[in-house]
């Protein structure tokens, strides 16, 4: 429930290996005896042994064994049944000498696959795989644990709610044994059968919830934390009243920092504002297409709005583009803000392989585990009744907490999960549904980074910071300019160096200069119809050739910008043609006649090295009676970088200078 959009990051965009720059693994002392006194020798098709498990090659990744133990379904309970708990493991590279630790990162969700993000993993960590093991373990209820098929949600035509509660009546006396406390039981005996000691916990978002409880259950198991986008098991109420000011702060911040978009037309707030006094007397109406490029009717009114500007969290693009995006609308040209608003929609209902992603277990944790607005204790018709009550006490006494959406808006919205448990089944008594707490009622002094994008607007920095203050030893690094997840697939290479030089030693905190200066979002200022909206650029040429040589890079930057939310590799273009593109670490695209502008049609090539942040081109244009072919590059994240275009327009040579998209 806290990772609501599976966008490329962790499927398609994250690629094998290592990130770029890394440096070796200096080794050094270690600050414990790890309990794997033999490194196990990993030769392709061979069984190894680890502790007291025989694991057999497979291929989550490279090099990795995978195994399985049985667990009780509900403890002291044999008549319940078994669950299988499936993982994989993977030695460390240097076969000759004891391992130094082991990693375990686990995944978020609720209902993602750790195995299945295993190369992610692999790749994060780099070159400390030299010397340390990687653990990664499905929690009950994904990929090899017995993943929950819930068909209703898990290709959901109907309302959350009604799904989840068709769901949970399934699994009958099940529907309260997913929960995170007994997920960390079964990591901690998987540790213990393979015998590794203690351990390195890495989590992020969901994640971050289920490696709390395991601290508070299991910290003796721990050698260090990471929680990647935190936020807090207790201590938290069901609305998260922290989302709306985080929401709002980040467009603020993303508009301010670009050149592009500070002092070019309304702020955020204010064009935001002014459509929902629009929208709210009438709807806008239109077609577009989604991240996919399938065709579809979009309706603007407030909860779709809600959606988009919320769903901005999982990356750039929305940051980029929505205050451009309402300027625009608020002129008279909704296209960009019509297409945006499809992509938050989405046109397809199915999550997918449910090995991949349980939607079943993204109802089931948070229905036991997370705080709601209602008594999860009391039956489904009486959390009805408790939830409309709940409304109309906090749209009198809070109606600013999802500002500038109503707090009936925002609970129409797709975006929200506050009506989702209304129907789930009531918890046996032994079990009973509520936030966990650790052990004891604190949690140990194992060394805990608390990692926290700046603009991340569901697990919030300070839902972070509430998360730090519950750890004895902890400290939180906001990392600018960042979103949902900083550390996985981190193209600044950032995030991921505070990680490793934590993980290498815990006992000290991680230098982490780079954190603040990470570089800000391109944030665009307006949606131009037509080349005379675009500023020309500076250099050789006449003024069209100066404004179609920016244009035509922006119109590349437009397809970056539908990659996050593209699984289907072609698309369309705001206003006319067509693309596709191929590759993970090196995305190609090949354009066909898009136009981001109504007066000129872009083709050719567009090579996007995402982890060296540079994108070349290699174009031909056409507008206005003119034809011409353009070449170049740009640095795609440094700031305050320019492009240049080299090459022909209308017979002329032409060299365009402008500020890079």
């Amino acid at each position: 429930m806290r990772l609501r959009l599976l966008v490329p990051l962790t499927v398609g965009a994250l690629a094998l290996g290592l990130a770029p720059n890394a440096t070796a693994d200096p080794g050094g002392p270690t600050p414990y005896t790890h309990r794997l006194s033999q490194a196990p020798t990993a030769k392709a098709g061979h069984r190894i042994t680890v502790g007291s498990l025989t694991l057999h090659p497979c291929g989550v990744v490279a090099r990795a064994h995978c195994g399985h133990i049985e667990r009780s379904w509900e403890p002291g309970n044999p008549s319940a049944g078994k669950v299988r708990v499936g993982f994989a493991f993977v030695p460390a590279r240097d076969h000759s000498r004891p391992a130094l630790g082991t990693f375990v990162p686990h995944e978020g969700g609720p209902g993602y696959s750790t195995t299945g993000t295993g190369s992610s993993y692999a790749e994060m960590y780099g070159p400390l795989l030299q010397r340390h093991n990687l653990l990664l373990v499905d929690q009950r209820g994904t990929g090899r644990s017995a993943a929950l098929d819930c068909p209703d949600l898990q290709n959901l035509e109907i309302v959350y709610s009604v799904a989840a509660g068709r769901c949970g009546r399934s699994l009958g006396d099940r529907s309260d044994d997913y929960s995170s406390a007994r997920s960390a039981d079964d990591l901690a005996a998987v540790i213990r059968r393979l015998d590794l000691g203690k351990v390195d916990l890495y989590g992020d978002s969901y994640g971050t919830f289920f490696a709390q409880v395991f601290a508070g259950r299991h910290g003796d198991l721990l050698r260090s934390i990471v929680l990647d986008s935190a936020y807090p098991t207790y201590g938290e109420t069901g609305w998260y009243p922290t989302q709306g000011p985080a929401m709002r702060s980040s467009f603020v911040k993303a508009c301010r920092r670009s050149s592009a978009c500070h002092g070019h037309g309304a702020g955020f707030a204010l064009a935001m504002r002014r459509v929902l006094h629009d929208v709210r007397r009438h709807a806008w109406h239109g077609v577009s297409h989604d991240g996919d490029g399938r065709r579809m009717e979009v309706t603007v009114n407030a909860p779709t709005l809600a959606t988009t500007a919320y769903g901005a969290t999982y990356g750039p693009y929305a940051y980029r583009e929505l205050t451009a995006a309402l300027r625009s609308a608020l002129r008279g040209d909704r296209a960009a803000l019509l297409r945006l608003v499809a992509e938050a929609k989405g046109g397809g209902t199915n999550a997918g392989a449910v090995r991949a992603y349980s939607e079943g277990l993204d109802a089931a944790v948070p229905c036991h585990d997370y705080p709601q607005v209602y008594d999860m204790a009391a039956r489904p018709k009486t959390r009805l009744r408790q939830y409309a009550a709940a409304l109309s006490r906090r749209t009198a006494t809070h109606p600013h907490t999802y500002g500038p959406f109503t707090v009936r808006e925002y609970a129409r919205s797709d975006w929200q999960y506050l009506d989702w448990c209304t129907r789930w089944p009531t918890a046996a008594a032994d079990n009973p549904a509520r936030p966990p707490r650790p052990r004891g009622g604190h949690y140990t002094r194992v060394p805990t980074l608390v990692l926290s994008g700046e603009l991340d607007s569901i697990t919030t920095p300070a839902e972070g910071a509430m998360v730090a203050r519950q750890f004895p030893r902890s400290k939180q690094i906001h990392v600018a300019n960042s979103f949902h997840v900083t550390a996985v697939g981190d193209t600044d290479d950032c995030a991921v160096r505070i990680l490793r030089r934590f993980v290498r030693t815990p006992s000290h905190w991680p230098r982490h200069g780079c954190a603040p200066r990470v570089p800000p979002v391109r944030t665009m200022g307006i949606f131009p119809r037509t080349l005379r909206g675009v500023p020309a650029g500076s250099g050789h040429g006449s003024l069209l050739a100066r404004r179609v040589a920016p244009a035509a890079a922006a119109t590349v930057a437009d397809l970056v910008d539908r990659w996050w939310n593209n699984y289907s590799g072609h698309s369309v273009g705001l206003r006319g043609g067509t693309w596709t593109y191929t590759g993970d670490r090196t995305t190609v695209f090949h354009l066909h006649g898009v136009r981001l502008t109504r007066d000129l049609a872009v083709s050719g090539t567009a090579t996007w090295t995402r982890f060296a942040n540079r994108m070349s081109v290699d174009l031909t244009v056409a507008g206005h009676g003119h034809r011409g072919r353009l070449h170049g590059h740009w640095a795609t994240r440094r700031e305050g970088a320019r492009a240049t275009l080299l090459g022909t327009f209308a017979g002329h040579r032409v060299s365009v200078s402008f500020r890079a998209p």
